[in-house]
């Protein structure tokens, strides 16, 4: 049986947003990026490791659907096959509650939704939705038509409102996210008005095109914060093929 305060989720859901069915409820201001560097490990400073640039990696957002395994036990997670977003999936979908909220500080819209994990006209996405009596959680990963840099949520973003619809009404903050080799990563908390457990995002930027969110809330019992990080790790080795 699903409680009321999982229904508030739905409204708010990034593959429902990209037209493949997962929670999206804040992005974060948390973040823990590792060094800037696109290979999978730290490289040690050396002249030969900063003479030439380091070729391009082409991710392969389809192997999200490996990390179906770490859910959860109860959560029952389906897989999405990759698909290329239409403007019709984003109008219809539970993200414009927060596109088109109220920013308190404006600067902090950042944190609810960073750019490089805005879905757009052209993206690809895939995804797993994990859902049971516990609460809910989705993995996406997009690959964006168009470069967007990952860059840090602006200063004075520890607490941020929202207003503007009953999805998107509410408090948004910053939590610790995991730190990755070569990614940056963020966090965020948001308390929704009308719900009752709070929901979290974790964003990962593996390069300027590829983003992997983990999305959603479970029961506190859970530890959805512990969760949804090592969901984030896992799927980040997922795309990277490792």
């Amino acid at each position: 049986m699903t409680s009321p305060r999982r229904t508030t989720r739905h409204a708010v859901s990034l593959l429902i947003a990209v037209g493949v069915g997962v929670t999206l409820a804040a992005c974060g201001d948390s973040t823990e990026s590792a060094p800037a560097d696109s290979s999978t490990q730290p490289q040690p400073s050396s002249p030969a490791a900063t003479s030439a640039a380091p070729a391009a990696v082409d991710y392969d957002i389809a192997r999200v659907d490996s990390v179906k395994d770490a859910f959860p036990a109860g959560f029952n997670p389906q897989a999405e096959p990759a698909k290329t977003l239409s403007q019709a999936d984003i109008d219809g979908s539970g993200i414009n509650a927060f596109t088109g909220a109220q920013v308190d500080p404006p600067q902090c819209r950042a944190l609810i939704i960073p750019p490089y994990a805005e879905p757009s006209v052209g993206a690809q996405a895939a995804g797993i939705r994990g859902e049971g009596d516990q609460g809910n959680i989705d993995v996406v990963a997009l690959k964006l038509p168009q470069p967007i840099k990952a860059t840090p949520v602006p200063a004075g973003c520890d607490q941020v409102k929202l207003s503007g619809s009953p999805e998107a009404s509410g408090t948004a903050q910053p939590v610790p996210a995991p730190a990755i080799a070569g990614v940056t990563t963020s966090a965020a908390k948001l308390t929704v008005d009308s719900g009752d457990d709070p929901d979290y995002v974790y964003s990962a930027a593996l390069d300027d095109r590829t983003t992997v969110v983990v999305m959603g809330g479970t029961d506190p019992d859970l530890n959805p914060e512990q969760v949804m990080s090592d969901l984030l790790v896992k799927a980040v080795a997922a795309v990277r093929g490792q």
